[in-house]
């Protein structure tokens, strides 16, 4: 189905967590869908293939990513042109180079020292203390909800690098921080001349406030404009 903008979840935390601000976008006049993720053990081959599947049968002129996936971002718009991407508070391939990782070192030693069960992490609600991560979600519903849609990622998820093509910088883009959490990625923006807006919350945001994410990410639209 033909869709205006189609929403990147973060692989670690999948698909569900991302509704309401789809159905906020809705609401607003933007016909929206969620990208789904493969099957089985995640790799980011095989999101970034199902991505650029989605993408092209969408039709979406706007391109929304959180968190992780934005990392995804450089390669995917470089296979498949699309009119503006708003990438909300989401991680960027900072580094130079021909390829990217998909954490930052301390990130990834962190992740490396996880429990594994299978050679698998546990959804991302699970690696932190629940009293930590609790406020993140708006009821214990939601929280239960995501945790038990979250995929269980390889360790190699945050190893394995991924194409970053020259000038990736360029493209028709805008950045939502949710507080300062991305400093680094609100200063890459900045630099790069994007048009970005800063609202105070935290990193699921979009999750506890879908209509005020949806208003910001349409008016970044329109600055793009």
């Amino acid at each position: 189905m033909s869709v205006d903008v189609l929403v990147l979840p973060s692989p670690l935390l999948g698909p569900v967590a991302y509704g309401p601000l789809a159905g906020a976008l809705d609401a607003r006049g933007a016909s929206t869908a969620v990208a789904d993720l493969p099957d089985g053990v995640l790799t980011p081959a095989a999101v970034l293939a199902g991505f650029v599947d989605q993408l092209v049968s969408s039709g979406a002129s706007l391109l929304v990513a959180h968190s992780n996936a934005g990392y995804l971002v450089p390669a995917l718009r470089a296979a498949v042109p699309v009119d503006a991407v708003v990438l909300v508070d989401a991680a960027l391939p900072l580094a130079p180079g021909p390829t990217t990782v998909l954490a930052p070192p301390a990130f990834a030693d962190f992740v490396a020292g996880l429990p594994k069960v299978d050679g698998l992490l546990p959804p991302w609600p699970l690696w932190w203390d629940p009293a930590d991560v609790g406020p993140l979600f708006p009821s214990e519903d939601w929280l239960s909800r995501v945790t038990d849609g979250a995929p269980r990622l390889p360790p190699s998820w945050f190893t394995t690098p991924v194409e970053v093509p020259g000038g990736w910088e360029a493209l028709p883009a805008a950045y939502l921080g949710f507080g300062g959490t991305y400093a680094e990625e609100l200063t890459f923006a900045r630099g790069a001349g994007w048009p970005v807006d800063v609202v105070e919350g935290h990193h699921l945001h979009l999750l506890s406030e879908p209509g005020a994410t949806a208003e910001a990410v349409l008016a970044l639209r329109e600055r793009l404009r």
